[in-house]
């Protein structure tokens, strides 16, 4: 989804895992996914874990990813960049793009070089590989995790010109482009030829994506639901018509934009922008607010007592014995750390 100054609360992205990014779903011993049920509210830990009075505070943070060594990756897509969070002391620097400064060029050596426009959602495959939609330079980037970034070329024998706000790769190499508003896009990984998968028609506008674990079903979140795409072909997992309601399948109901990412627990877990609320859907559909009263303000504690504002990105990752989500809290200038048992 675009994000622009003016624009301040209406946020994708996700880029990602992401991710808007995560790494492998587990399998248990049937071979299938192992599925993490949740636990109360209560039971989730919320506080602050970057930004506000830290030096090199954020502004306005947005789609997340975090790597394998716990480096958390976050679009501050108004100001062109993205930056990068020591996962040690929670420094802030830079990591790709210049600051109020955009551009479309490459950057193969990380130098921080005007090469970003409007980055937003940012998704990581297993390798590290950090996938960022560019909407503005009608590209999609590919960086490493030293700030490498180049542009994710293509042939394009049906003129298509999609404007990407999100970009992944499934198992097979075959890359995906999000449009916002024109739908999903292919670049074939047989002969790199671009071909158009689904239209905006068919899915709606789409504000972030992210992939399973094993890189083969994509989902995305578009028109208030939370749909999968397999096989080219879009179904709903969750949500049907504005609101704030938990449920299953068509009877929840999301806030409108919304981000999205995937946990190894094999649930997908959504910053619920307009609902100042974050929200665990399970495979089978259901939906279940885990942190956030639906207030807009800032407060850390229980997950049932605490608030948000605008909460715009968000990453899952493990450590020791728990499950984490990172969280952009949009209008509060922070990232905020939500823990959980696994």
């Amino acid at each position: 989804m675009r994000v622009h100054s003016f624009l301040p609360c209406l946020l994708l992205v996700v880029s990602a895992g992401l991710q808007s990014c995560s790494k492998s779903t587990p399998k248990n011993n049937s071979g299938t996914d192992s599925v993490f049920i949740s636990p109360p509210a209560s039971k989730y830990m919320v506080e602050t874990y970057a930004g506000g009075t830290t030096l090199n505070s954020l502004s306005y943070p947005g789609q997340m990813c975090v790597d394998s060594k716990g480096f958390l990756y976050v679009s501050e897509t108004n100001h062109n960049c993205i930056v990068k969070i020591d996962p040690l002391v929670q420094l802030i620097g830079p990591f790709a793009g210049m600051f109020d400064n955009p551009g479309c060029t490459d950057d193969p050596f990380g130098s921080g070089s005007p090469s970003l426009t409007f980055p937003e959602n940012l998704w990581i495959n297993s390798d590290d590989q950090i996938f960022i939609g560019d909407y503005g330079c009608g590209k999609a980037k590919v960086a490493n995790t030293t700030g490498s970034l180049t542009a994710i070329g293509y042939d394009n024998p049906y003129n298509l010109s999609p404007d990407p706000s999100a970009a992944c790769q499934d198992f097979a190499g075959n890359t995906f482009l999000l449009d916002t508003y024109d739908g999903v896009f292919e670049i074939r990984a047989a002969d790199q030829v671009l071909v158009s998968l689904l239209s905006g028609d068919d899915v709606g506008i789409i504000s972030s994506m992210t992939m399973d674990g094993a890189a083969k079903n994509m989902y995305i979140s578009a028109n208030h639901r939370i749909q999968e795409i397999s096989d080219g072909k879009a179904s709903t997992i969750a949500g049907d018509s504005l609101g704030n309601r938990d449920g299953v399948g068509h009877s929840a109901a999301f806030g409108g934009a919304m981000v999205i990412c995937m946990g190894t627990d094999g649930n997908i877990y959504v910053a619920d922008t307009y609902n100042n609320e974050i929200r665990q859907v399970t495979p089978g559909g259901s939906v279940t607010t885990i942190a956030g009263d639906g207030k807009a303000g800032f407060a850390n504690g229980p997950g049932d007592k605490a608030e948000f504002n605008n909460p715009s990105g968000i990453a899952f990752t493990t450590i020791g014995n728990n499950n984490i989500l990172y969280v952009s809290d949009g209008n509060n200038n922070v990232i905020r750390k939500i823990t959980f048992p696994k």
